[in-house]
């Protein structure tokens, strides 16, 4: 009885407390149905639910059959209760887990589980109640870890409590990489070692209480930032997070009643952002930091709430301190590595604090990131009458789905698309697979070919408060127009877990042969191997286009689509805008554009430009203003034959803020970026690879200053391929365009300013003006 009361005081502390920023609520209240799925039920496995009997070789066997479901990818959905574990759980690749129910499923490792006490050198994070694995599970094989090629596996609405008598265990271990996450779970530790190791890719609404630590983590499997959003750990014994190069982006986590908040292995560098956090009752210091003399130690922290934390930060290589003011406090700034203040400063190694005083905390703030509506109120788009066959045509039930319902459930299937797809004020699509969810127009469709204006095969409404997630938006090769999401839906929308056109090659096709594309032959094969497919390279437009006031959240989203002109265009908004991890990857043009927007902040943005992109601008900043990027990452493959000249590139631009800039390659030779960002007209340029910040103001000035003398022949801009097709507009505005590099630019005859103006998928030869 008492351990009841306890648990109950618990619970209502935890509800009551003003943790917004976690929700231990059960997610998904009910069974969604998936014919594709297996469900982990008496009716299908020897279990029982109420944790008096061992299932974990019935776990394993209904993972390793969930794996066979999809193409290599599936869903175990397991409903409500206790299951009692004994040993390692392995997790193929692909496969979600994903708890339903009124509560949370519960996994329970027993006490004195064999083999979760001793540390050794295979376990010396742990011995691993959950394993997240590359490829299949063969228990007569050697295990393969989770790797950078580990896409879609995640553990979803359910949690994990460690029993008395088990030291080493650890909870969970996700070394994967994108499309994979951690999403609404808690983790009771007690006396265990820790919560997740080596994480992976995305951690959203994850509670750890208890253990030596609540994350012991290294770089991720494919070395992108780790992203943890909307977090709470209390009650570790030596640290809340323990990293060693993890890259974490961190936003809305809250840290209780432990020694030290988060710390950095000692002479490890490491790129650490945190915003809108708060520590409580840490007893010896906030954040232990490493040697900011080494340029990829790159920290910096922004609104960091403090309430009997004595000790903020301390620099343990030189022991030096940065301490509180008063029993509450708000650190507002912190930056701690290389810092340049504009591109006219030489960056300098800075350790910077601003801190204040407050009379108390405020509670955390999630509501930009919007909970699914009940699952009772889903409508199945398969009851319905779609096929989800990769043949069948299901346009006109998703188009009388949208007309009649608000939040339209999607279940793993290929659904073919053949007309595009206008969502109304309040649609919500929901799927819960990435991988094994697809909406697919096939290629040579009329409506999306030819030559004219971009059509989305998924447009939201101007202002609308919609939620899309957990689909895979695929527009196949030969549709020239093609953009797969025309996003213009407001501030309280939400869009994450959504994959576009790309990659998984495979994938395109379906029972091995191209689903129905009129330009192909039928053929086992992978487009890049597939001339035909080949010279369908950037011929679309954009994957994901924001434009015209919108805005909203942006979470775990992938695109690296060769087909796509770019992965990501947001043009012309000043709606505020969130990006929580976003990985743009194999474009051959851009990976990212941004033209004329402000107001927006991007966490954890990742690009990959692959061989054929050895031309690829990853990031072009157009007529911006009021922008932050955190924990930007840019990477240029091995295979690369020569270097490109910068990362980021900018035109007339202001008030843009870079923290934890990594511009970088893995080879012998490293053929990365020459510069980290150049900007056009300025002519200047920020060299260094590694910074902890840097800052475009708009106010600098040109780095050869222009003589304006009459018949004096100057360069006003560079960086320019070949330009051609000169033209003239009644205004004095000069035009021209890169053939090859299909953009087209203005130079404003009086300012003497050059921005880019256009960059279709076609090559413009000759520029000409309606006067």
């Amino acid at each position: 009885m008492n351990r009841i009361k306890t648990l109950t005081l618990l619970l209502m502390v935890i509800l009551s407390g003003g943790i917004s920023a976690q929700n231990p609520r059960s997610v998904f209240t009910d069974r969604p149905a998936d014919e594709a799925a297996v469900y982990f039920t008496p009716e299908n496995f020897d279990l029982k639910a109420d944790g008096s009997l061992d299932v974990s070789n019935a776990l394993q066997e209904a993972l390793n059959q969930a794996k066979q479901k999809e193409n290599g990818c599936g869903i175990l959905f397991v409903p409500e209760g206790v299951y009692k574990l004994s040993k390692t759980i392995y997790v193929p690749s692909g496969v979600r887990i994903i708890g339903y129910g009124s509560k949370r499923p519960v996994f329970v490792l027993a006490r004195q589980s064999p083999g979760f006490q001793e540390v050794t050198r295979e376990t010396g994070k742990g011995k691993y109640l959950f394993w997240f694995i590359g490829g299949n599970y063969h228990p007569e094989r050697r295990v393969s870890d989770a790797n950078a090629g580990t896409f879609y596996s995640s553990m979803l609405n359910a949690d994990i409590r460690i029993e008395d008598g088990n030291p080493n265990a650890t909870g969970i271990r996700a070394h994967f990489a994108q499309h994979c996450s951690i999403s609404n779970v808690t983790i009771h530790v007690g006396k265990g070692r820790a919560g997740i190791a080596d994480a992976g890719n995305h951690l959203e609404n994850v509670a750890i209480y208890g253990g030596e630590y609540g994350i012991d983590t290294d770089k991720s499997a494919p070395g992108w930032p780790i992203m943890l959003l909307n977090s709470y750990f209390e009650g570790q014994r030596k640290s809340a997070i323990l990293t060693n190069e993890g890259g974490l982006t961190i936003v809305r986590m809250r840290v209780k009643n432990v020694p030290v908040a988060v710390e950095i292995k000692e002479k490890a560098p490491d790129r650490l952002f945190m915003e809108d956090c708060i520590f409580e009752n840490v007893r010896r210091t906030g954040v232990i930091l490493t040697d900011a003399g080494n340029a990829a130690t790159q920290i910096n922290l922004r609104n960091i709430q403090c309430k009997n934390v004595p000790l903020f930060a301390l620099e343990r290589s030189i022991n030096k301190q940065v301490s509180g003011k008063g029993k509450t406090y708000r650190v507002t700034r912190f930056t701690f590595g290389f810092n340049a203040d504009s591109l006219e400063d030489t960056p300098q190694i800075v350790r910077l604090a601003e801190v204040e005083p407050i009379k108390g905390i405020t509670p955390l703030d999630a509501s930009d990131t919007p909970t699914l509506p009940p699952t009772e109120q889903w409508v199945n788009i398969r009851d319905l009458g779609a096929k989800g066959d990769g043949f069948s045509d299901d346009t006109h039930i998703f188009q009388e789905a949208i007309e009649k319902y608000a939040h339209i459930y999607i279940p793993q299937g290929w659904y073919v698309v053949k007309e595009p797809l206008t969502l109304k004020q309040n649609t919500n699509l929901v799927g819960l697979h990435p991988g094994t969810t697809i909406l697919l127009t096939l290629g040579g469709n009329p409506a999306f070919s030819g030559f004219g204006a971009p059509q989305a095969q998924l447009t939201t409404p101007k202002g609308g408060k919609n939620i899309v997630c957990g689909i895979f938006l695929n527009a196949d090769a030969y549709n020239y127009r093609a953009v797969n999401c025309k996003w213009m839906a407001g501030e309280g929308s939400y869009m994450y877990d959504v994959k576009f056109s790309g990659h998984d090659k495979s994938r395109f096709f379906h029972n091995g042969q191209s689903a129905g594309n009129p330009l192909e032959e039928p053929m086992p094969v992978t487009p890049e191997t597939h001339d035909l497919i080949t010279r369908a390279w950037d011929n679309q437009h954009w994957s994901l286009w924001i434009t015209n006031g919108g805005g909203g959240a942006f979470r775990d989203i992938w695109t690296a689509n060769e087909y796509s002109s770019a992965g990501l265009y947001i043009s012309h908004t000043e709606t505020p805008g969130r990006i929580y991890g976003m990985s743009l990857e194999h474009h051959l043009r851009n990976e990212a554009i941004f033209r004329n927007v402000a107001n927006w902040k991007i966490y954890d943005f990742q690009f990959e430009v692959e061989a054929e992109g050895i031309d690829t601008q990853p990031l072009d900043l157009i007529d911006c203003k009021n922008l932050v990027f955190a924990n930007f990452y840019s990477y240029r493959v091995s295979r690369m034959l020569k270097s490109y000249p910068s990362a980021i590139r900018t035109w007339n631009c202001e008030n843009i803020e870079f923290l934890n800039v990594h511009n970088y390659a893995h080879a012998r030779i490293k053929f990365t970026s020459n510069a980290s960002l150049y900007d056009v007209n300025t002519r200047r340029e920020a060299r260094r690879w590694e910074l902890a910040r840097l800052c475009l103001t708009g106010k600098e000035s040109r780095k050869y200053t222009l003589s304006e003398e009459t018949g004096k022949v100057e360069p006003i801009v560079s960086g320019f391929e070949f330009i051609d097709g000169l033209a003239q507009d009644s205004r004095g505005n000069i035009y021209f365009c890169e053939h090859r590099m299909r953009r087209i630019y203005k130079l404003d005859p009086v300012s003497g300013k050059v921005t880019s103006i256009a960059d279709f998928p076609w090559n413009a030869v000759a520029l000409a003006c309606d006067t």
